[in-house]
């Protein structure tokens, strides 16, 4: 099939103003409140957080000098600039986490230890004394101090410290302003003077997040807990996935072929590699360490060597059978763990414990990254804690994935992605609850949600499809078929993979690939797993086994990363935003599980298992006469709106056969975890509109304003010419990779005429800068199941377009 490069998408008339979102209206008053019942109760609260930071202040008094910070239920959806400078009114109070939707639970610093003001103000609304309405009040349930027990993180829930015990912490502090923060750190570092109870052994300090790395004694960590600055503790955590190895295949008459030498890098952060493997050796870049426990860069826990190889080779067994192993791309390796034993002997990969992993993260990032002769454009990250998970009640972002989402941002050429994550459904069913409940627990039961850094909004997260059902059997005699249950069939998710929604609603994970499947039976009580579910993958100790085999998202991740490297290969100047883009135009759900509830609840289920499917290289990278990419990659100011227009064949329609339309919007927006209410800094969407002139499109958009609109973005005049698209536009404008598709499976009955208009949005959500430009990558693809010639037609008017303008 003859291949071609991509079209240009034509922009019409440049970009036009949108109307300005105007301040919060008023606040609605509570059902059933009583005025005087509220002033008691609240006044009360009040009072109560007075006292116990008196108590905070007292105790630690002459070694640090507290913050008060304190917590405000909102009971509605309000304004957040106005809410802001309303809250600021009350004593000088400074938002520092902001609930999801704005209604909830909002983090404040108070400059007013005793709440004069706030108390002052709310008897001047409750009627107790004259003066002003403050009706602001008509949004606040209450307010009171955070307690103790939502700052404890699950793994201490699970393990709680033992009296007189010394362990590792990660401490995170509210984002304070810097010198508060700064202050309140260098008071805390002083609070001990014997380093056998309590030392601060590393920090990271980024826009979004404040994180310590503390050795401390149980109760030095209990004592630490009253402390009003504390956001959050936990226990260090442990990478989510288990090496071991087995096997070996003679590969001396195997071709080992190095990369291109102008081909580009990808760096792997995990536990180093095995740079002297024979199937590595020849592409690796560089390597380096940024852990203190192992001095060799060497890989010992043997994940690093496992991930390195599907992401230079992408399928393993492929180039086994082809007896051909031609590295794609040059291989870096951060290394951030080691390996230890177990009690059992088996080697775990863990993190120094002096470290936090988010320093040394973002030391390997910021140290290979910067260095613009390694040519890196992708970086794989295939580990995840899984105490982390997003569940409904806390949609705050994880520290981890914050820190991702912010060098992501500023490394705007580089794709990040991230493995979503493994949970074995025998930790909560048997066998056979296994197989009647499969695939739905993926989406029921909350433990199968993503967990960090699979959160990271700017990363492509991946989940697990499984490949073709295979069995291993150890003995001489025949094989046990019979005896072996595999849970998935072919491309279904991969019965350990976790799910979304993300932060926000956003769809995560995006993509998925093959990592492997569980191929079960029940033996003598016990679970059983059958290896033939497990991917082939690259030994750490090549002198022994050259293969080890696995299975987990650990490992379609990298498969992701093999492909954004091929495709960086070619286009090597362009932003993580195109590659990303092409990826996400390239994908398709290849097998819709059999998921429960109505269509929408099984399309909904879907998305939050497969995002937007399983990619393929020679889509991403080709036009072909059938099915044609046309990519606009550009910038657009907040709150303004840019339009786009392309005609289409009248032999697209006309011709028998199902018809597909998909856009494809990426961008990559600043990030601010505090940020409940919205994560990102701006948010873009696309609307798609078929026989109405781009002049009438613009005109009417002129005219909207959101503030009357909300959600709905489509002017009423231009409903009946909207191409109703697939995930619809609240789902889809929830992240920073979208997706929108309408497929025509049979001939509709009134035909979608040319022009074809795609009106891309950008909505500002907390951005200060006006001038802010935000960076994005769309593209609209039309494809044909039959073969018919598109191609040509459509290269033609756009050419003429393009030379118009």
């Amino acid at each position: 099939m003859e291949v071609y490069n991509h079209l240009p998408l034509p922009e019409y008339k440049g970009s036009m103003q949108r109307r300005k979102r105007p301040g919060g209206g008023g606040y609605r008053f509570p059902d059933n409140r009583k005025k005087a019942e509220y002033y008691e109760k609240t006044v009360s609260e009040a009072n109560e957080i007075a006292k116990s930071f008196k108590e905070v202040k007292t105790k630690f008094k002459g070694k640090i000098n507290p913050h008060l910070i304190y917590r405000i239920k909102v009971n509605q959806s309000v304004d957040y600039k106005t809410f802001e400078k309303t809250l600021h009114s009350l004593g000088g109070l400074t938002v520092l986490s902001v609930a999801e939707d704005k209604k909830g639970y909002w983090v404040v610093f108070s400059n007013d230890e005793e709440l004069e003001v706030f108390k002052n103000k709310l008897a001047q609304y409750s009627g107790i004394k004259e003066g002003k309405k403050y009706d602001f009040f008509n949004a606040i349930d209450g307010i009171d101090d955070i307690p103790k027990e939502e700052k404890i993180g699950e793994l201490i829930k699970k393990e709680p410290p033992k009296p007189r015990e010394v362990n590792y912490f990660n401490v995170e502090l509210w984002r304070m302003e810097d010198e508060d923060l700064f202050k309140f750190i260098s008071q805390l570092k002083n609070t001990c003077d014997d380093p056998r109870k309590f030392q601060i052994t590393d920090q990271l300090i980024t826009r979004s997040f404040a994180l310590l790395r503390v050795k401390m004694t149980t109760e030095i960590f209990e004592e630490l807990l009253e402390l009003k600055e504390i956001a959050r503790i936990d226990r260090p955590f442990y990478p989510s996935f288990r090496p071991y190895e087995y096997n070996q295949i003679d590969i001396s008459d195997f071709e080992v072929l190095p990369p291109y030498d102008d081909a580009v890098g990808i760096l792997i952060v995990d536990s180093g590699i095995t740079s002297n493997h024979p199937l590595l050796e020849k592409a690796v870049g560089r390597e380096e360490n940024f852990q203190e426990v192992e001095k060799e860069t060497q890989d010992v826990a043997g994940h690093g060597t496992a991930v390195a190889g599907v992401a230079i080779y992408g399928n393993i067994e492929k180039c086994i059978a082809e007896r051909e192993f031609a590295a794609s791309n040059w291989i870096f390796s951060a290394k951030v763990m080691y390996g230890e034993k177990d009690l059992r002997g088996n080697i775990r990969a863990v993190y120094d414990e002096e470290k936090l992993l988010e320093s040394q993260i973002y030391d390997a990032i910021k140290t290979f990254l910067d260095n613009p002769e390694y040519k890196i454009k992708a970086v794989n990250l295939s580990f995840g804690n899984v105490s982390d998970i997003l569940k409904g009640e806390n949609n705050r972002q994880f520290p981890l994935a914050a820190l991702i989402d912010e060098l992501a941002q500023e490394y705007s050429d580089v794709v990040f992605i991230v493995s979503a994550g493994n949970q074995h459904p025998r930790n909560f069913y048997e066998l056979e609850e296994i197989v009647e409940n499969y695939p739905h627990y993926l989406v029921e039961n909350d433990d199968f949600r993503i967990i960090n850094p699979a959160t990271s909004a700017l990363s492509l997260t991946v989940g697990s499809i499984a490949s073709e059902a295979r069995y291993f059997d150890p003995s001489l005699g025949g094989t046990e078929e019979n005896m072996w249950v595999p849970i998935a069939k072919e491309y279904e998710p991969s019965p350990f993979t976790r799910t979304g929604f993300g932060i926000n609603g956003m769809i995560k994970p995006e993509l998925v690939h093959f990592g492997g499947n569980l191929i079960l039976r029940n033996s003598h009580g016990y679970l059983m797993e059958n290896l033939g579910g497990n991917m082939t993958l690259l030994s750490n100790d090549p002198m022994e086994k050259l293969f080890s085999f696995h299975y987990g998202t650990s490992f379609a991740a990298p498969q992701i990363t093999h492909l954004a490297g091929l495709i960086a290969n070619q286009f090597p100047d362009k932003s993580a935003n195109f590659i990303k883009n092409l990826l996400l135009q390239s994908a398709e759900i290849p097998l819709l599980p059999s998921f429960k509830g109505n269509k929408n609840q099984k399309l909904k289920s879907t998305w939050r298992v497969l995002g937007y499917g399983f990619p393929d290289y020679e889509k991403a990278i080709h036009s072909f006469d059938n099915r044609i990419v046309l990519l606009d990659e550009g910038e657009i100011g907040l709150d303004e709106i840019k339009v786009f227009t392309v005609n289409l064949p009248k032999t697209f329609f006309e011709t028998k056969g199902s018809k597909r339309i998909s856009v494809v919007l990426t961008f990559n927006p600043p990030t601010r975890a505090t940020r409940g209410d919205s994560y990102l800094g701006n948010r873009m969407e696309f609307k798609l509109f078929h026989s109405v002139h781009p002049d009438e499109v613009v005109e009417k958009y002129s005219e909207i304003n959101l503030a009357e609109v909300g959600d709905e973005t489509t002017p009423a005049s231009l409903k009946r010419y909207e191409i109703e698209l697939v995930p619809g536009a609240n789902i889809r404008k929830a992240g920073c990779h979208q997706k929108g598709w309408k497929e025509y499976k049979r001939e509709p009955r009134n035909l979608p005429n040319s022009p074809f208009t795609l009106v891309l949005i950008n909505s500002n959500k907390w951005i200060d800068d006006e001038n802010y430009k935000q960076s994005y990558c769309v593209s609209l693809v039309v494809e044909h199941s039959e073969e018919i010639q598109l191609y040509d037609a459509i290269r033609m008017e756009v050419q003429q377009r393009v030379r118009i303008r």
